[in-house]
């Protein structure tokens, strides 16, 4: 999901920056700037192209802390910490603040399935049940055409079960992987089958994933959060990064608390699945910073990396739709740029580098319905850095190109009318309502988002904008009098369905 936050939040703390290229006065400078121009995603008319402050955008949507590291010429250029990283004991975020890096986790994982192909160990374009040693993925009329191979894994066209995993406080009892992957008890899921013919079709999926983790394990022959920290983290110098859940002792003093929207603590600090190929990173923005430039230079040519410049450069093309291995493609030509966005209860986060040069941004915070905030921020960064063609039409996903949306009041009877509880996808029910003259959806461990109004009439709400819609305008249908009886997208497509 793509979320944004509302309610505001007690002030935020500023933590000191690190800066490492060019003089302090000029990194300064450039640090001042990215603060303070930000260009709020929506505003009403009188305020349409001010610009914002980075510390007022986190008030406004509610963000307690907020952490980035900036790529410039092939090298951090600074790192800064941004409010707190817990509410509760005003601690600050530093740069050296560990954040779940969620879906990012993705990419890390990817690196370390193509070194075992860079060792041998592995193939992009092997049957994967010719590697597994435990678990195998079970044949069925779909495999028989087109086996699941590693590459398939890797850009989300293995046509696997759309599993949604749960996740669990820490100390919890937790589902073995094996439980995971056949949809045994403890586990909650279904069994992860294929459903579709592999290759055919993109289909983003968390099962992939968890079934590459178990690959990983027994082509390497170690427990999975082992093998990253020795064979990918270490060598890459992330060295405040792990894989580690639940996280040991001697790191959660130095770990950042999820917070839903508006401020409230996820209980337990954190959330901990098995599932840590596909979410379970613990890292800093400098970290992935780190692996940005890595990827970059390894692309570029330079030897003694991990991966070889052939295997990155299919990392880094588009494989189907806009999939490459691990990471998200977009961009065209000198506008080129791999990258990816993490979402897990109470910590949101992206990542962008450009293919071709050295740049690229890394933001992170702890709290949910923070990516439209998380998407200003980078357009600022883009915006003082010069980056060719960010934000162009040819970006992915749409709704990510910055540009500001006029928005308007909603009509008092509107708010009434709206109020209620809706259901979405027939899994999850949505509670709609009024306050102080605005319109908010409230999602159960993720807490409430603004619903807002465009002159025309149409409406648009960030966890189903930034979601899967291409277009993000949705209508609300007045069915019984004075009473919305189901949201729509603005192609006509039913997201809300009003229940008793």
């Amino acid at each position: 999901m793509r979320f944004l936050l509302t309610v505001l939040i007690a002030l935020l703390a500023l933590t000191s920056a690190t800066a490492v290229l060019g003089s302090p006065s000029t990194t300064d400078e450039l640090i001042h700037e990215v603060e303070n121009d930000l260009l709020p995603i929506s505003a009403p008319k009188s305020e349409l192209g001010r610009l914002a402050n980075i510390r007022d955008r986190m008030k406004q949507y509610g963000v307690p802390g907020l952490s980035l590291a900036v790529v410039a010429d092939g090298r951090i250029a600074w790192a800064k910490g941004y409010g707190v990283a817990d509410i509760r004991s005003n601690r600050a975020v530093t740069t050296d603040t560990l954040f779940q890096a969620a879906s990012i986790s993705k990419s890390l994982t990817a690196v370390g399935a193509l070194l075992l192909v860079e060792r041998g160990k592995l193939r992009l374009d092997d049957d994967v049940n010719r590697h597994f040693t435990s678990w195998r993925i079970p044949p069925n009329t779909f495999t028989a055409s087109h086996p699941v191979t590693l590459r398939t894994l890797l850009d989300h066209s293995a046509g696997l079960t759309d599993a949604v995993f749960d996740n669990y406080e820490p100390g919890q009892p937790l589902p073995t992987l094996w439980q995971v992957l056949d949809g045994e008890p403890p586990a909650h899921s279904p069994p992860i089958r294929v459903e579709s013919v592999p290759g055919e079709q993109y289909s983003y999926s968390n099962s992939g994933y968890t079934v590459l983790q178990q690959l990983l394990v027994d082509a390497s022959g170690q427990p999975f959060e082992g093998f990253m920290q020795s064979e990918i983290l270490r060598p890459m110098g992330m060295m405040h990064s792990t894989f580690e859940e639940p996280l040991p002792e001697s790191l959660l003093p130095s770990a950042a608390t999820g917070h839903h929207a508006g401020g409230e603590p996820v209980p337990g600090g954190y959330r901990v699945s098995p599932e840590l190929a596909v979410a379970g990173l613990w890292t800093t923005p400098s970290d992935i910073a780190g692996y940005i430039i890595q990827v970059q230079q390894w692309h570029a040519g330079r030897r003694g990396g991990l991966l070889s410049s052939q295997l990155v450069s299919q990392m880094l093309s588009p494989q189907i739709a806009y999939a490459g291995l691990g990471v998200v493609i977009s961009g065209r030509g000198e506008g080129a740029r791999f990258g990816h966005d993490g979402f897990n209860e109470g910590f949101e986060s992206s990542m962008v580098g450009y293919i071709h040069h050295g740049e690229g941004a890394v933001v992170m915070a702890n709290s949910g319905f923070a990516y439209m905030l998380i998407k200003e921020v980078l357009a600022s960064i883009a915006h003082v850095y010069h980056w060719p063609r960010y934000g162009s039409a040819n970006q992915w996903p749409p709704s990510a190109s910055i540009t500001q949306q006029e928005v308007a009041p909603v009509p008092r009877d509107m708010l009434s009318a709206a109020a209620g509880r809706y259901e979405l996808d027939g899994d999850n029910v949505i509670r709609v309502f009024a306050k102080g003259g605005r319109l908010y959806m409230h999602w159960d461990h993720d807490g409430d988002a603004e619903i807002f109004r465009v002159p025309d009439g149409r409406y648009f709400c960030a966890p189903l904008t930034f979601s899967e819609l291409g277009n993000p305008f949705l209508r609300l249908v007045l069915g019984a009098p004075n009473t919305v009886t189901e949201i729509l997208a603005d192609e006509g497509r039913r997201v809300l369905r009003r229940i008793p």
